[in-house]
């Protein structure tokens, strides 16, 4: 669990919001947990995720560029996602009967 709050606390460190963490043990094998987050733009998905990247070197990473960019941790997969694409792709909707919890931040 240490892993996955550091990775929150790094896209919270790059202003990345509306985290989601969606635990998938149990129900599929791709991974144990999802952390969902939204970034502005491509340019700052592409800055939380190097963020990220300065701990954690992602076993795959897809997307760079695009409004969906993903970090492979194996048991751990980062989706990161324009407002749009996020709306669009709707990983909350798909995973609905997985348990997921928001990360509430102070402002």
């Amino acid at each position: 669990m240490m892993e996955l709050d550091r990775i929150v606390e790094l896209i919270i460190e790059k202003k990345g919001f509306d985290i989601v963490i969606i635990e998938l043990k149990g129900i599929t094998s791709i991974a144990d947990y999802f952390i969902l987050a939204s970034g502005w733009t491509t340019e700052h998905l592409i800055a939380i995720a190097e963020n990220i990247e300065k701990e954690f070197e992602p076993f795959r990473e897809d997307g760079r560029g695009s409004k969906w960019l993903s970090l492979d941790y194996v048991d751990i997969i980062v989706h990161l996602f324009t407002k749009e694409a996020r709306e669009f792709y709707d990983l909350e909707g798909f995973w609905i009967k997985a348990p997921q919890k928001k990360i509430l931040l102070e402002v």
